[in-house]
């Protein structure tokens, strides 16, 4: 992978670019952006650029090294990975995953999207709609792989995707390494929500944030029968709410919590996204143009929907979606969150 195909980020590409040129390159960064923007893209390739061996004259990987040919493949002794996991069947206790479980799992996703999201991940391990972590045993397997030398270069790169699922006791293992580790070890968090990273892990890393990609550029992210099922239950969430139908509400909130966290999150994620797009369609724009992106079906709700998402109502209604999504993402009652926010709804729709 090369930085110039990278689309829409050729300024981040270049920080890393100049860091590794000059010898910069902290011991510990961390590249935050949302899902989609190619933060973990940039991560990747700034690891090949590290360790590949001859950089080309316009600041690239050259392709044909050993290590680069290693990388294509991921392969390579001194590229590391540490990422969300669940406990496969027979595993017990909630810390006895580790990525090295599902190693040939992810080189296989990632050979083909490089741009995986955390629901692509999730839906490719596991059919239970589990929420995946970063256990106590990946610090303990972290900490082990890096304690030998290096295998094939002088330097290694250890990339942790998502530390915002590193749990609390995997983190204070995790501490020291992070702050003082062995020479010539670089590592890259990828992170998608660094407000939920820990803070003791943000305190001893650098930043590298990057701007979300221009949407014309970005694929839908929901497959088409999910995005028809949670449009679904979007306008029907809203109805109820509006007109006040509480039994119906009550079972509304049933069938949510029937699903799994993962998608109950995926849900309220695309919740925030046509309140966004409501919201601009009260916004004034230069004829021709426009920042709306809804399909066809979405775009005939929202053409009388939009007129009860205005300035008195929006950062309440956003408010409230991001809150029960980070209440599924605890572990709460799914019912009595879902509920709660419909009751909630009630109120907001109405100014």
């Amino acid at each position: 992978m090369l930085f110039k195909d990278i689309t829409g980020q050729q300024a981040a590409a270049q920080q890393l670019r100049d860091a590794i040129d000059h010898d910069r390159m902290p011991h510990a960064l961390l590249i935050s952006g949302r899902e989609g923007s190619g933060a973990l893209m940039l991560a990747l390739t700034a690891a090949q650029y590290i360790l590949c061996e001859n950089h080309t004259p316009d600041g690239e990987p050259c392709e044909r090294c050993p290590h680069c040919l290693q990388i294509h493949k991921l392969q390579h002794p001194d590229l590391h990975f540490a990422f969300p996991v669940v406990n496969r069947k027979g595993q017990s206790g909630d810390d006895s995953a580790v990525s090295l479980d599902y190693i040939a799992e992810w080189r296989d996703i990632l050979l083909r999207r490089p741009d995986i999201t955390y629901t692509d991940w999730v839906k490719f391990i596991s059919d239970e709609g589990k929420n995946a972590q970063i256990y106590k045993a990946e610090a303990s397997s972290i900490i082990r792989i890096l304690s030998t030398k290096p295998y094939e270069s002088d330097k290694r790169v250890m990339i942790i995707w998502l530390p915002e699922k590193i749990n609390e006791t995997a983190s204070n293992k995790l501490l020291k390494i992070i702050e003082e580790p062995y020479p010539k070890t670089f590592f890259l968090l990828v992170s998608n929500d660094p407000d939920r990273v820990l803070g003791t892990i943000l305190s001893r890393c650098q930043r590298l944030n990057i701007p979300p990609l221009d949407p014309c550029w970005m694929q839908p992210r929901i497959e088409p029968d999910e995005r028809q099922y949670f449009f679904d239950k979007f306008c029907a969430m809203m109805r109820l709410s509006y007109m006040r139908r509480i039994f119906d509400m009550r079972d509304w909130s049933v069938e949510m919590a029937g699903l799994g966290r993962q998608r109950q999150q995926d849900f309220l994620q695309y919740a925030q996204s046509m309140i966004r797009e409501n919201f601009i369609l009260n916004v004034s724009m230069p004829e021709g143009q426009s920042v709306n992106y809804m399909d066809d079906q979405e775009a005939q709700f929202s053409s009388r929907f939009h007129l009860y998402v205005n300035h008195r109502n929006v950062e309440g209604i956003m408010n409230e979606l991001a809150q029960a999504e980070k209440d599924i993402a605890q572990n709460g009652a799914a019912k009595i969150i879902f509920f709660d926010l419909s009751l909630k709804l009630i109120m907001l729709l109405k100014q």
